[in-house]
């Protein structure tokens, strides 16, 4: 028994070259189609599959929806015509609609071996029954099962994809062959781009656990467009799509299987290529670039080095500002179209090389990396300037309020001091030439205290009992407590010493180590001292925790956080807050401008009032218009009749040229005439004479006997 698997015909237009109306790229899939029922006739299979996806777009015009189901139409009925069954089922619904399908079971109601699936159902045929599970609509089952999240989703429909596989497979007849086709992605399969799919995080899945269970003889899949058998599972293909459709399918086979069975023994599978457009990718760096750029006119040779012929072709390339300026991308196009390229189908820069990460992550300047995005944004310097123009009065005043000294590299601990702190009278510990360490000790014996409290008390003063004065030691003795925390970030090292009495009273101090001594950087405020350690640091206290010192039972703190508070925390890595204030001030200008659009409208609106007590100039413009059409109307009458008389008179002007010329003619040939009587007239006395002459001819002959004689005696 021979089955022909094929699937995601995707039959539609794609993005490219037009001829006379028609997609080209659309009729490229035909033309695999076409190869298909070509196959299909020399080897007469038994059962034909389709599974799923065989239009491209779901939700099109009309007219074109009904130009589509008659191609699917006229290509099933050749399948028909060479095969004793064939099952249609539809795939995802972006890509077959319900209207669409139920239009082709119309189409095909009445005719016994061609069947369409848009439900699931097992089809019995006589020596096979063969189970449908069409891609589904998760709306649906959202409206049954509400309030799950993404991951959750997947798990649930997953689970029902299980049930449904195993559920049917009980309703087939096992002394028959068993087919399973579906639409789904199978755990394990190799996708478009190569990567191989493990978990079920995307979309929901069929596990090869279930496949394994099920015990099918052969399992027909759609969905990939990458042609494969699965490994580890028993007879599970992908047909692949019958035509390639985007970069993801570059050096990919196009095509379908046919599957050999002997009663319910698997033979073998071929795999039959379809004329499938090849993609191209052509990649320029900077130095390949130079040489296209100063060799425009020998382009077309350089690509016919590049084997693109009759396929669809994109560049990538990497360049200086210097050379994106000298780009003629125009004459790169004709270049590759002159060199059998079937269409260049984009042209653009390497986006790593354009938005260098470490670069940025390494300049603060607003206006610099707004610089670097609008040039990865491929924008002309034209409009780059302007709307860098635009944005520097809002950089400027939010740079105006920044006083933040930027610090890079990393927060490194030097040295933790405490005296009356929790249930150390004092105590000290150096961090320095130490990489890595445990801590050991009984519960309750101060670990956390030193090594994590301490140093976040120092910088920000949380105290986890709520109260300020809440660090320092129970004991009648203990007055007052003090907290000294050295740190580094990068090469620079700073102390913050913070102290407070039992009373409430506090002292913070900041110094910094510079040239071998301790400089002052503390602030006359303690507020504002606290804020420069803040932006010394570079991060919030939940940041600091969140990333930097994970506190006991507190390591899932940043994935328990709210949004907002996530939010803040990458804010604060990555430097994002002035963006979010500079957001703020945009905002509200944008607000000032909008009650300015406001105002302005408002008088507008008292103008036109005005105006309008005048008269609806509307109205009067338009009798104008119907004046002005019917007067363009009589003018072009009159220009017709114009056109008309000036056509007369030039005719005329030729007629009566003519009839000079004639005249002419006609004296030359009486002058003719004249002469050639005067010439008849000599001829015929010529003609007179003549023939008197002949009158004598025998007068003359006797007279010539005689002479004759005469000479002779």
């Amino acid at each position: 028994m021979k089955i022909l698997h094929t699937a995601d015909w995707h039959i539609g237009s794609f993005k490219g070259p037009e001829e006379n109306g028609i997609n080209l790229r659309g009729e490229d899939t035909i033309e695999c189609l076409n190869e298909l029922i070509r196959v299909a006739k020399s080897e007469q299979p038994d059962l034909i599959l389709v599974s799923g996806d065989i239009f491209h777009q779901a939700e099109i015009w009309q007219g074109r929806s009904h130009k589509e189901v008659l191609k699917v139409r006229s290509i099933i009925l050749e399948l028909s015509k060479v095969t004793k069954n064939i099952i249609v089922m539809r795939g995802t619904p972006n890509h077959d609609s319900e209207e669409a399908f139920l239009e082709i079971k119309a189409h095909f109601e009445f005719i016994d071996n061609i069947h369409i699936v848009s439900d699931n159902e097992v089809v019995k045929l006589d020596n096979v029954d063969v189970v449908a599970i069409p891609g589904f609509d998760k709306g649906i089952y959202r409206a049954k099962i509400s309030g799950l999240s993404k991951e959750e989703e997947n798990i649930v429909f997953t689970k029902q994809l299980e049930e449904w596989i195993a559920e049917l497979k009980q309703k087939c007849d096992n002394s028959k062959l068993n087919i399973l086709m579906s639409h789904y992605t199978v755990v394990g399969c190799n996708t478009e781009s190569g990567q191989t799919q493990l978990i079920a995080q995307n979309e929901p899945v069929i596990t090869q656990e279930i496949l394994l269970s099920s015990d099918y003889d052969l399992v027909a899949m759609g969905h990939i467009h990458r042609p494969q058998k699965i490994k580890g599972v028993k007879n599970v293909y992908y047909s692949g799509a019958i035509n390639a459709m985007n970069f993801n399918d570059e050096g990919q086979k196009r095509g379908f299987w046919i599957h050999e069975f002997e009663d319910k023994k698997y033979i073998d599978s071929k795999f039959y290529e379809t004329p499938y457009r090849e993609f191209k990718t052509i990649r320029w760096g900077i130095s390949e670039l130079e040489k296209v750029i100063s060799s425009q006119e020998e382009l077309s040779i350089m690509f016919l080095e590049e084997d693109i012929a009759d396929k669809i072709v994109r560049i990538i390339y990497t360049c200086t500002p210097e050379q994106r300026k000298a780009l003629n991308t125009a004459s790169i196009e004709n270049a590759l179209h002159k060199a059998g390229a079937f269409w260049m189908s984009d042209m653009a820069m390497e986006k790593s090389e354009i938005t260098n990460k470490i670069e940025l992550s390494g300049q603060s300047d607003p206006k610099r990396n707004l610089k670097y995005y609008l040039k990865e944004k491929q924008l002309e310097d034209e409009e780059l300037n302007r709307i860098i123009e635009k944005a520097n009065p809002i950089i400027d005043e939010i740079m105006a309020d920044v006083s933040t000294t930027a610090m890079f590299g990393s927060f490194e601990p030097v040295e933790i001091e405490v005296k009356n702190y929790r249930n150390y009278i004092e105590q000290k510990f150096s961090f320095r030439d130490i990489s890595f360490c445990t801590i050991n000790g009984q519960n309750g014996s101060g670990k956390s205290s030193l090594f994590m409290d301490a140093i976040l008390d120092c910088l920000y003063e949380e105290p986890r009992e709520g109260e300020l004065t809440g660090w320092i030691r129970k004991d009648a003795k203990a007055k007052s407590g003090m907290i000294s925390f050295t740190f580094k970030i990068g090469e620079k090292t700073f102390r913050v010493v913070r102290t407070r009495t039992k009373s409430g009273k506090a002292t913070l101090n900041l110094s910094e180590y510079i040239d071998n001594e301790w400089i002052d950087k503390s602030k006359e405020k303690y507020r504002d001292t606290q804020e420069e350690i803040v932006k010394i640091i570079g991060m919030d206290s939940l940041t600091f925790k969140a990333c930097v010192l994970i506190m006991q039972d507190q390591y899932g703190i940043f994935l328990e956080a709210n949004k907002e508070d996530r939010m803040g925390v990458l804010s604060n890595l990555m430097g994002l807050g002035i963006y979010s204030n500079m957001e703020g001030i945009a905002r509200n200008k944008a607000l000032e401008v909008k009650r300015i659009i406001a105002g302005k409208k408002k008088t507008i609106e008292i103008h036109n009032n005005t105006l309008n007590g005048y008269g609806d100039p509307n109205l009067e413009k338009r009798e104008l218009s119907n004046r002005i059409k019917l007067k363009q109307e009589e003018l072009a009458v009159l220009n017709k009749q114009k056109e008309e008389k000036s056509l007369m008179l030039k005719m005329k002007s030729e007629l009566e040229k003519q009839y000079a010329k004639s005249l002419e003619t006609i004296t030359n040939l009486e002058k003719r005439q004249l002469e050639d009587k005067e010439l008849l007239k000599q001829i015929q006395e010529g003609l007179k004479k003549c023939e008197d002459f002949l009158k004598e001819e025998e007068k003359i002959k006797i007279n010539v006997e005689k002479y004759n004689a005469l000479v002779e005696q």
